[in-house]
């Protein structure tokens, strides 16, 4: 099978000739310029021969060009630092306007990802552009305070539902914007829907009306999305309501495991890795766990990955067994 064959045989849980295969890591360093991100990612890719790109360009992207002040990094295996949060006060929402979504930091990861595009043969593998759910960049844009979050949903609903669409229309934009690039679809990543930060009503009031305002748009340009729940205690029941083709979360650090999210859901999953084992563990451990992952679902509806970023300390065995791993027949 051809490598776009293989991924959307999986997404709809048909028969592969084996589970495609994504892996994807930060260029904290090289990721500062389309060039160093393109060069990186392409090498990656060609690497470990890869069935899904997924395009990881720094995790502050999507909020430089509201005032966002990075300190940047000189190592790739060290992530930038927001200098001073953007929003601090309520009143803080009002002054985001929509973005253009083809200038500035916005512009510069469509050039890394058309030329990513274009390292490619045509058409394989699909590539997917990451994209933040508004109210993860909005959790951002606090500096990654849960509690002015928390304070704002509880005591300023009106000012952050504000600053929510402002974030969701320049977001939908550049789903929009990345397609045109040659992105085949989007890894769509929340990281507040947790019952440790909000109650399942708060989450649906600030986080689902905003996130299906995105999904939704990229959903009527393309069928290859892919929701990411970042962290533990996850709202994992969101996959059953969100225009998604798989899901991606925690799966060796939180529930459900990935077995039983086997019956919990009938989308694809994309895991199977556990990252630190990945990190820490020997190369047979991490054969092992790719044959339990490719038992438990008998190779249909699993994309194998990691479940979240991999750790910098990653050695190249252990990834190279997982690939080998993957490829070995059962």
């Amino acid at each position: 099978m051809k490598k776009r064959e293989r991924v959307y045989a999986a997404l709809r849980r048909e028969p592969v000739d084996r589970p495609p295969v994504s892996l994807w890591r930060h260029y904290h360093k090289q990721d500062q310029t389309p060039e160093g991100l393109a060069q990186a990612s392409l090498e990656f890719s060609r690497r470990y021969d890869l069935d899904l790109i997924k395009v990881t360009p720094s995790g502050l992207y999507a909020i430089e060009d509201w005032g966002a002040s990075i300190r940047r990094s000189n190592h790739d295996d060290t992530p930038p630092q927001l200098k001073r949060p953007v929003v601090s006060q309520p009143d803080d929402w009002s002054r985001l306007a929509a973005l253009s979504a083809t200038q500035g930091a916005l512009g510069r990861e469509l050039q890394a990802l058309g030329a990513i595009r274009a390292g490619l043969p045509p058409g394989d593998p699909p590539v997917l552009m990451t994209l933040f759910s508004p109210l993860t960049l909005a959790y951002k844009l606090t500096g990654n305070v849960a509690g002015v979050i928390q304070e704002h949903v509880r005591d300023y609903p009106r000012d952050l539902h504000f600053g929510l669409a402002t974030i969701a229309e320049t977001t939908a934009r550049f789903a929009a914007a990345a397609l045109a690039a040659r992105a085949d679809g989007f890894f769509f990543a929340t990281q507040l829907a947790r019952s440790s930060l909000l109650t399942p009503e708060e989450y649906q009031n600030f986080g689902v009306q905003y996130d299906v305002l995105v999904l939704e748009y990229a959903a009527q340009q393309t069928d290859l999305i892919i929701l990411h729940l970042h962290g533990k205690d996850t709202f994992f029941d969101l996959v059953h309501h969100y225009p998604v083709a798989a899901v991606s979360w925690h799966h060796s650090e939180t529930a459900p495991s990935l077995g039983e999210a086997l019956l919990h859901t009938s989308k694809a999953l994309m895991g199977g890795l556990d990252r630190d084992l990945l990190a820490s563990g020997s190369p047979q451990a991490v054969a092992e766990q790719v044959l339990d992952a490719r038992r438990q679902t008998s190779d249909r509806g699993l994309i194998l990955a990691p479940a979240c970023v991999l750790l910098p300390e990653t050695p190249e065995a252990n990834l190279q067994a997982a690939i080998q791993s993957a490829r070995t027949p059962l």
